[in-house]
């Protein structure tokens, strides 16, 4: 290969054979705008007239934002001292064939990776208050977006470190033709920060194409995924990059929480709201020393009989001022301040404490506690389990997990062992609120599990169109070919409970069965459901 171009083809065709994300460019400027977006792990210089591997190596090492960049060049011999010594990592000379490019492509990314693995993170946040700082220091800057794509932990976690790269790879090559010139935009670990150009369009205008790119599915690991993304904006005010940023990424983690999918802008309300947070943290750590949660408890009724054979466990809080702070409130709170494996911890214990008390008073029946998917990540679920059965003396029959859909992204081989080791104590293991988030029949499928709850959101349009009836016909279907017992969610209403008993629905629960009741109140509720043996005609609870 005597050409220059043809040269750096050939290495490009051998990378992208060994399944290396790669971009090619032969003009300067386009690769510095490009490896800003991107902030790529390695450049592979190719000297020729119209792309000087001296210049080039000499402009990223003098970008404070690309410094973590590793640079192999292919140059003339003569030219290696000048290139090392302005800061390429290798250089090889140009009779080196593609192969051999590649060798040293993946000998000097295996050891960056090895020495910097931990640094990831940092790495990525410090590249986008890079490229903020950019634009705000040339007067050129209208805002910051941040895209944070919903489960990104668990989808990570699931799909090891290499694939997670090829998603957010992939993720960048859709959304960056939506940029227009001079926007930048950098992955970070659950997402991507977007610094906007004052020429650019308005800001939640660029945020609503990217969600909807964003939207279709992508193909990751041999599955089809469909991303679901949270977007959050902060105009240029005068603040400083890293504050600009830290508003777009609070306010996207609201867009989260509330479930939004319209981008939201940054507001001196959010603010008032970060710092009720950090209190609202302080007093749920606080809540956590001194015993201030308290469970109550729905029951759960066979629909053939109308018996009630188990309960679901709901924590509540009620702090010393008397204020009851809502669950999705103070449970938010809690999984980003890292307290919510605390909490989790307490409610199996003292879920177990209750029903091994109403055994002791003749009530025998099955009590469901949630888990997290944190528990099952740090292996500490099973232990928590065998603990807490062992000092209430519960028999572990008597107790279910209820995981998140996010949790069967976990490790499958993984996952079947912790569920397979939970069977063997007897316990139930249960799917909660199927159907509104992640899992699909591929996750499903194989897994040791004995239920699966049906989202409200499912139940609640019921008897309604053709199209609500067969959604939940068919999660029926699946359910019981795979041996399952099919729990409905929320059912409110005595139209819904007469549809899903005609369907072969096998449980229920919801106000028109039960509202969740304290503990010593919760053998009425079962007998007073004992006498209504299943005959529901009003409408919820009182």
């Amino acid at each position: 290969m005597g050409d220059p171009g043809e040269r750096r083809d050939g290495i490009a065709q051998e990378l992208a054979a060994a399944s290396l994300e790669i971009t090619v460019t032969s003009d300067l400027r386009d690769a510095t705008h490009l490896a800003h977006g991107s902030l790529p792990e390695a450049m592979v210089l190719v000297d020729s007239p119209a792309c000087d591997a001296l210049a080039s190596t000499r402009a990223v090492r003098g970008d404070r934002m690309l410094h973590g960049c590793m640079l192999v060049s292919v140059a003339h011999r003569d030219r290696h001292v000048d290139l090392l010594r302005a800061g390429v990592d290798q250089a090889l000379g140009m009779g080196a064939s593609p192969p051999e490019v590649l060798e040293a492509v993946n000998c000097r990314l295996a050891r960056r990776r090895q020495l910097m693995e931990l640094g990831g993170a940092d790495a990525r946040r410090h590249g986008a208050e890079g490229v903020v700082e950019a634009l705000l220091s040339q007067g050129r800057l209208l805002g910051v977006i941040v895209l944070r794509i919903e489960r990104m932990d668990a989808l990570a976690a699931a799909l090891g470190g290499e694939q997670a790269r090829r998603l957010r790879g992939e993720f960048r090559q859709r959304l960056a033709p939506l940029l227009p010139r001079g926007c930048e935009l950098v992955m970070m670990d659950d997402g991507a920060a977007v610094a906007v150009d004052t020429g650019g369009p308005p800001l939640e205008e660029l945020a609503r194409a990217m969600v909807q790119r964003a939207a279709s599915p992508l193909a990751v690991a041999g599955r089809e995924l469909r991303l679901r993304l949270h977007a959050g904006l902060a105009e240029s005010r005068g603040e400083d990059a890293p504050t600009l940023l830290q508003r777009a990424e609070v306010t996207a983690r609201a867009a989260r929480e509330a479930g939004a999918a319209a981008p939201l802008h940054w507001s001196d309300d959010m603010g008032a709201r970060v710092l009720d947070d950090l209190q609202l943290a302080s007093a749920i750590r606080r809540a956590v020393e001194q015993a201030e949660f308290r469970l109550v408890f729905q029951p759960v009724v066979r629909m053939d009989r109308g018996d009630p054979f188990g309960a679901e466990a709901f924590i509540r809080w009620t702090p010393a001022d008397g204020v009851t702070v809502p669950p999705a409130r103070f449970v938010a709170v809690a999984e980003e301040n890292g307290l919510i494996d605390e909490i989790g911890a307490w409610s199996m214990r003292e879920a177990c404490r209750h029903a091994a008390a109403w055994q002791a008073q003749g009530l025998r029946l099955r009590v469901s506690v949630n888990a997290s998917p944190g528990q099952l990540r740090q292996g500490r679920l099973v232990e928590l389990v065998r603990r807490s059965l062992s000092e209430s003396g519960l028999s572990g029959e008597q107790l279910a997990i209820d995981l998140p859909e996010s949790a069967l992204l976990h490790d499958p081989h993984e996952l079947r062992s912790t569920l397979e080791t939970l069977r063997t104590l007897g316990v139930g293991v249960c799917v909660d609120d199927f159907g509104a988030g992640l899992s699909t029949l591929a996750l499903l499928r194989g897994q040791p599990l004995d239920e699966i709850k049906i989202d409200r959101s499912f139940i609640r349009p019921l008897p309604g169109t053709t199209d609500d009836r067969l959604a939940v016909d068919t999660v029926l279907k699946l359910a019981h070919r795979l041996g399952w017992r099919a729990v409905a969610m929320g059912v409110e209403h005595a139209a819904q409970w007469s549809w899903l008993k005609e369907q072969g629905c096998d449980a229920a629960q919801g106000w028109l069965v039960g509202k969740p009741v304290e503990a010593d109140a919760f053998l009425d509720t079962v007998a007073t459901l004992r006498r209504a043996r299943g005959q529901f005609t009003g409408g919820p609870a009182a």
